[in-house]
């Protein structure tokens, strides 16, 4: 599992979740303990030579276990690693590692929805509350991962989920988009925000923390009462529930 570096400053239990839920389906998980950061905001923010290196030390971090996949529950973290093929194409040294690699790279809901066993049947209590998905760009455009996270709540008993119009839209965060342009990124999430009160949620789901971090800035913005929740909490949640 990536731990990355912005989920255990921010979202530790994000990740913690995700280890949970991992566990429970039936996975040890080992998460290399020396590795930082795989560059994506490096690379968004256009700081090739930095993005490269980091690149270079995730392939490093991870090739101790052989091919066993490598699960990431951030959607830009990723949808970046799994480029890292093409990222490292004119590398010599570090090309066919890096297209090794990035065939290993799987989304945490692409996994769970793949290796979970058939009996699997997590459930929530009906306090939790109306959840509707919202897909992170780079899930939905960059990775080509709809129907799973949708098929996991939608195996959720209890869960009740509606649908959000427009979920493919961007909300704003757009990797580091928020901090560069704040007045357009607030501007990008209105329509959101409003997509999200005509749906009659009152939890939004997500499965990147720059999305979450928008959405949770947004929704205390505009006074929503609202709950903001990866994906793997959800699950993480619904599992620890007995018959």
């Amino acid at each position: 599992v990536l731990a990355g570096c912005v989920m255990p400053e921010l979202y530790g239990r994000v990740n913690h979740a995700t280890v949970e839920v991992l566990g429970a389906i039936g996975f040890e998980v080992h998460v290399p303990r020396e590795h930082v950061c795989c560059g994506a905001l490096h690379a968004h923010n256009g700081e090739l030579d930095g993005a490269l290196e980091l690149a270079r030390t995730t392939i490093a971090s991870f090739e101790r276990y052989g091919d066993a996949p490598v699960v990431v529950n951030s959607a830009g973290c990723g949808a970046h690693m799994k480029g890292y093929g093409h990222l490292l194409r004119d590398d010599a040294q570090w090309k066919e590692r890096a297209q090794r690699f990035a065939r290993r790279v799987v989304d945490f809901s692409e996994f769970v929805a793949a290796r979970a066993p058939v009996d699997w049947q997590p459930k929530l209590d009906a306090a939790f509350g109306t959840l509707t998905y919202d897909d992170p760009c780079h899930l939905c455009h960059g990775q080509q991962v709809r129907a799973e996270p949708r098929a996991l709540l939608d195996l959720v008993a209890k869960a009740q989920r509606v649908d959000m119009h427009e979920p493919e839209a961007c909300c704003g965060s757009a990797g580091l988009y928020s901090l560069l342009r704040p007045a357009d990124s607030q501007a990008v999430f209105a329509a959101k925000l409003s997509a999200f009160d005509a749906s009659g949620a009152d939890v939004l789901v997500t499965a990147n923390p720059g999305c979450h971090l928008q959405w949770q800035t947004g929704f205390a913005r505009a006074g929503r009462d609202a709950r903001v929740v990866h994906i793997a909490e959800v699950l993480a949640e619904a599992s620890r529930a007995r018959p």
